[in-house]
């Protein structure tokens, strides 16, 4: 999250995101195809089995048939077949493409040591950098070093990566989620809440990702309390009066739900859901005459 809030979009009521390069590295990273996001946090959890105060080093191949273990097996992508490229090929080029973006210079997540050079594998040996990505200041960021148990962290379910949810959630379900571990570590509740202005200028979270809960419950990942009433409208636009705001939702992170393994459950929610809207669709053509 951003410390200071960034500059409000027009008018706040608007509900207008900050422009892409003002949001927290986490939401930047958002997209319906890329991967830098969840290769981002796996690289994380790798580099936390090391101990704290350390920097960790990167000793994995990209991809090597002969290795026990490559970032291509750690990361989960919707490679398919073309009629030039194989699967591995494909899912190659999306991890170049990640981390090219986590390396760029307005995110500096990721550094490539070997990337000018080397004429092949420029991108091996990719290391970590701070996850405050670029500093305000304009210098260059510092290297990841593991943290002591005593500091000021946020905490993810490590069943997010040992059970599989990192590869089925989406990445406007994974920055909810980290809004959620964020929120959790400043209170110190189980539940919480981020306000529309908390949620869009210092989360950079937009409406379509805040309204991810409604997955995420579904899944058993987030438990959701409802806000006493939501609040009084008035005009065309559907301000809110000032004198009676909408009371936010309270929502918990249910540790608990990762421990469950993600394929199973994904796949018999998806399925639920599919039939409700089936049968909503079915009903509204049978009002219409269709």
């Amino acid at each position: 999250m951003r410390t200071i809030p960034a500059a409000p979009n027009g008018d706040l009521a608007d509900r207008l995101l900050p422009p892409r390069n003002e949001r927290p590295p986490a939401t930047r990273l958002v997209s319906p195809r890329g991967i830098a996001l969840r290769l981002y946090l796996t690289a994380l959890f790798v580099a936390q089995s090391r101990p704290s105060g350390t920097m960790p080093g990167n000793n994995l191949p990209l991809a090597a048939a002969d290795a026990a273990v490559s970032w291509t097996d750690l990361i989960a992508t919707p490679g398919v077949r073309h009629r030039h490229h194989g699967q591995r090929e494909k899912k190659l080029r999306q991890m170049h493409d990640a981390l090219r973006r986590l390396s760029s210079p307005e995110l500096q997540l990721v550094r490539l040591p070997n990337f000018e050079r080397a004429s092949i594998g420029r991108y091996e040996g990719f290391l970590l950098m701070h996850e405050g990505g670029t500093p305000a200041d304009g210098n260059d960021n510092q290297p990841y070093t593991v943290p002591a148990a005593e500091a000021t962290t946020l905490y993810l379910p490590p069943g997010l990566f040992r059970n599989g949810w990192i590869h089925v959630l989406e990445d406007s379900e994974l920055a909810f989620l980290l809004m959620l571990a964020c929120l959790r570590s400043r209170s110190g509740k189980r539940q919480v809440f981020a306000t529309s202005q908390e949620r869009l200028l210092q989360f950079g979270l937009g409406r379509d990702a805040y309204e991810s809960h409604r997955v995420l419950s579904q899944l058993g990942l987030v438990g959701v309390h409802p806000g006493p009433h939501p609040g009084r409208r008035y005009g065309k636009a559907g301000r809110y009066l000032k004198r009676d705001p909408p009371k936010p939702h309270r929502f918990a992170l249910l540790n608990e739900g990762f421990d469950e393994p993600a394929m199973p459950i994904t796949r018999e929610v998806m399925a639920r859901l599919a039939d409700g809207a089936r049968a909503l669709a079915d009903r509204a053509s049978v009002r219409t005459g269709g």
